[in-house]
């Protein structure tokens, strides 16, 4: 007999994934945030180096702390439905934050402030999702 993985319940709603990752950043990622002292110097930490720094003249490439990555890779998990992204209006000058709505082909619906680099944006995008995790999981 062959089992229909559509009529499962649990397979089709991609429970067992849902549920681990919320326990990931139950266990792991929100102790960082709701902590004051902690998230005070996540933030410092991606302010400084919002994506890092390659190698560069004889110096090695800057990665973020085991604690920040922690947090990072929780972010990146979120479905692409809903999530914050980086909108170029003008390189190197014109950048907006944006929403994507996961669908290929639609447009991103953009916020209205706008920032002078890549890496200001993607430190506010780090902040709108550290607002709205701590909000979630409150």
């Amino acid at each position: 007999m062959m089992l229909d993985l559509g009529k499962v319940k649990g397979v089709k709603a991609n429970t067992a994934h849902s549920e681990a990752d919320k326990f990931m950043t139950r266990t792991y990622v929100m102790p960082l945030l709701f902590d004051d002292e902690s998230r005070r110097r996540l933030i410092a930490e991606h302010r400084n180096s919002p994506v890092g720094s390659p190698p560069k003249n004889g110096r090695p490439a800057l990665e973020h702390s085991h604690e920040l990555r922690t947090v990072l890779d929780k972010m990146r998990r979120h479905p692409m439905a809903g999530k914050y992204v980086s909108v170029c209006l003008r390189m190197f000058e014109e950048y907006k934050i944006g929403i994507s709505s996961g669908v290929r082909g639609e447009p991103v619906k953009t916020f209205e402030e706008v920032y002078s680099s890549e890496e200001a944006c993607e430190h506010a995008i780090f902040l709108k999702r550290i607002s709205d995790l701590m909000e979630h999981y409150k």
